[in-house]
This record gives C-alpha cells, sequence and structure tokens, in this order.
C-alpha cells in the first residue's frame, strides 16, 4: 500500500520536472535551436499541461507535456 501511495507523488514530480525542461527549453530556444513555430506551438502545450498540472490531473499533464518534449526534442 506504501508504493501505490509514493506514484502519484512521483507522477506529480515528474510532470513538474518536464514542465520546467519544456520552459526552459522554449526561453532559450535560440540556443535549443527550436524553430520560432515550433516553440510557439510548444508553449499552448506547455500552458495547458501546467493548467492540468494545477488541476490535479497529472495524466493528462504528462500527456500534454510529453507531445511538447516530443515537438523539441527536449529529454
Amino acid at each position: 500500500m506504501a508504493l501505490a501511495l509514493g506514484w502519484p507523488t512521483l507522477a506529480l514530480a515528474d510532470c513538474a520536472a518536464d514542465i520546467d525542461k519544456v520552459e526552459n527549453a522554449i526561453d532559450n530556444s535560440v540556443r535549443s535551436q527550436i524553430d520560432m513555430t515550433v516553440a510557439e506551438k510548444m508553449r499552448v502545450l506547455l500552458d495547458e499541461a501546467t493548467k492540468e498540472h494545477r488541476a490535479g490531473n497529472e495524466a493528462k499533464c504528462q500527456d500534454l507535456i510529453n507531445q511538447a518534449k516530443y515537438m523539441g526534442n527536449v529529454e
């Protein structure tokens, strides 16, 4: 039971960490070599992911942020 309680916390931390990674990549898009139009699309996904994160919907948050990471080739 204790392990089951740890998973939502882990997902919460992963989504929050990934939000930070994507935000950093967008803010440094020139250095990250991300095209301006791609960065704009990533920003929309990032904003939606942040909204879902704040609402507590971590699965949706992670799905959206994974899309943004893929678009910008963010590790």
